[in-house]
Order: C-alpha cells, then structure tokens, then sequence
C-alpha cells in the first residue's frame, strides 16, 4: 500500500479537492489496475460515543486492501519515521480494543525466577521465553474457565520491561470467573513485609491476587474507567518494544470488538461545531460526538444520500 501524505501535499501546494480528482482520473486511464480512494475522514463508532478524524485536505491511498488502509494516527501530529508510526498504530489499536469491550479487571504478572518454569533470571529479560509462558498459561486457563463456567474470558495483554531489563506483563480481562484471592492472604506467598505493614490495605474487592498463576507474583483489581485504562496501558507501548525485532506487541482474545468505522462522514470543507473539538493538529482534527446525539445522527444520515448520489453517479454534493 503506498500513501501520499497530507504532509508531502503541503510541500507540493496541495491542489483543492476537484483537482485532485482530476488528477486521480487521469492517473487512473494509465492503469486502470491501481485501486485509489481519497478520504477526508472517518468515523469511528464506540459503545459511548463517536469519534471523527477530519483532514484539512483529503488524502489519496492507492492499492488498499481493507478498511485499517486510511487509519492515521490519532495519538499526535508527528510521525518523524517508521518506528513512530508502528507505535501510534499499535497505541490506537489497544485503545479500540479497550473502548469497545467491556473489561472489568487489570492484571500484573510477573515471573519468578526460582519457579521450575521460569528457571533463570536471564530467562526473565527474553520476551520471547517469558512470552510464551505466559500465554501457555493463557491458554491452559482458558480451557480450565470453558469446563467450569461454559466459557472462555476475553483478554489483551501488553508486556513491559523493567529497569532491571526483566520482563512483565499487563492485561485486562473480561468474564474471568476463576478464583481471585485477597492480595493479603497468607495464600499469597509473593506478599512483601511492607505490603503486610502497610496502613493503606485495599479491600479484596479492590485488589487481589490470581491463586491458579504459579509463574510468580500476580495482582488484580476492578476497572473503573475505560478511558482512564485505555490511557494508562498505551503508556507501555514503547520503543524499547518495538524494536525487539520479531516479537509481538501485545496479544488478545480472538473474539474482541472493534468500533464501527464510516469513511467519509465529512468532507473536509465540512464545519463540525467547537463544542465537539477534542484535539487539533497541523493536518487533521479530531473530534468527540456523544453516539445517541441528534447531530451524530444527522451526519449519518447526509453520509447515507452522498454515497447514494455516488453509487448513482449524480454529481450531487450535499
């Protein structure tokens, strides 16, 4: 997939949308073979609420295969290189996950290295090792939930390096019916003295511990917020990750939502009041629409008669 970005169309004197339609064309009687669209925005469509990424100019993409061709980054308005670029994908990517599902626990695993699986504390700093122990567990929980509770919980799970290069993971569940124990049981023999000592103990319902993770130390507490949570494990979506050649940024359930995505829900001529702005960049804006609103609703319906008119091929613009 190639893109001419909207950076590149700056530099160039960007030409208004009907010369670059022209200009699509002409490009097109070439080589009738290259597939392009041009998109001014997109929707995206959460339990909650709607969010719309607005281009000041519309971009063209050429030799798209699905629907993720347009998806720009949404967390800042600077991509200097590659590697940026894959963190801000990967970034947008858990926060749809986190948005559209209904998580209701975060989970801290970490890996002992005295446990028989485990076995070294170099093994600890290879994410490859520790990765897929972590997800044989994974699994091996997962058929255990299915036999006792008639189904499997859902999870995304993000790894995270420590100072002292050992790895752990942070995941989010949903429908996780197994035991959760009182992080201050004596069952818990990952306790620490000053977690004992500590004034400030959490009730179980606010912080436990996983008894069937034998890999080391786990820890558990309710989400409150999704957007808080969303926000707190991108964090982790760092660098030093990406640049571990080969390896997986995060894992989940193959059974997860993802938003609804609209292309061309404005044109990029289009004035969406001020009072929905959430961000604005250099190249696009971004913008926050509570779902069941009736301006959300008139969109979508003005999005419905101009694909109509296209598919009819009217030169009709709304």
């Amino acid at each position: 997939m190639q893109v001419f970005s909207i950076k590149k169309q700056i530099i160039l004197k960007t030409p208004s949308q009907k010369q670059v339609s022209g200009i699509l064309n002409r490009i097109y009687k070439k080589r009738p073979d290259l597939k392009f669209k041009e998109i001014s925005s997109y929707a995206k469509v959460y339990p909650d609420f709607v969010k719309i990424v607005k281009y000041n100019r519309p971009i063209v993409f050429t030799n798209f295969q699905d629907k993720s061709y347009f998806l720009k980054n949404e967390e800042n308005n600077e991509e200097n290189d590659y590697l940026q670029k894959s963190i801000n994908r990967t970034k947008t990517k858990i926060s749809d996950y986190i948005l559209c599902n209904n998580f209701t626990h975060f989970i801290t695993f970490t890996f002992d290295p005295k446990n028989s699986k485990v076995k070294t504390e170099e093994n600890r700093h290879d994410l490859l090792k520790m990765s897929k122990l972590l997800m044989t567990w994974i699994n091996s929980e997962q058929i255990n939930h299915f036999r006792r509770h008639g189904q499997r919980f859902k999870y995304l799970i993000v790894p995270e390096r420590h100072k002292n290069n050992a790895w752990h993971f942070h995941a989010v569940f949903e429908d996780y019916k197994n035991e959760i124990e009182d992080f201050y049981s004596s069952k818990n023999k990952y306790l620490t003295v000053d977690e004992i000592r500590s004034k400030n103990k959490k009730p179980k319902n606010q912080r436990g511990f996983l008894p069937r993770y034998t890999l080391g130390r786990s820890e558990i507490a309710p989400i409150k917020d999704k957007t808080k949570m969303s926000n707190y494990i991108k964090k982790y979506i760092t660098k030093d990750l990406i640049n571990e050649k080969y390896k997986k940024r995060y894992w989940c359930s193959k059974n997860l939502k993802t938003p609804e995505i609209i292309e061309n829900i404005v044109e990029s001529s289009t004035t969406i009041s001020k009072e929905y702005l959430l961000k604005e960049y250099d190249y696009h804006k971004i913008y926050i629409i509570p779902k069941d609103s009736e301006y959300f609703r008139f969109l979508k319906y003005v999005n419905k008669l101009q694909n109509h008119f296209k598919r009819e091929k009217l030169n009709i613009r709304i």
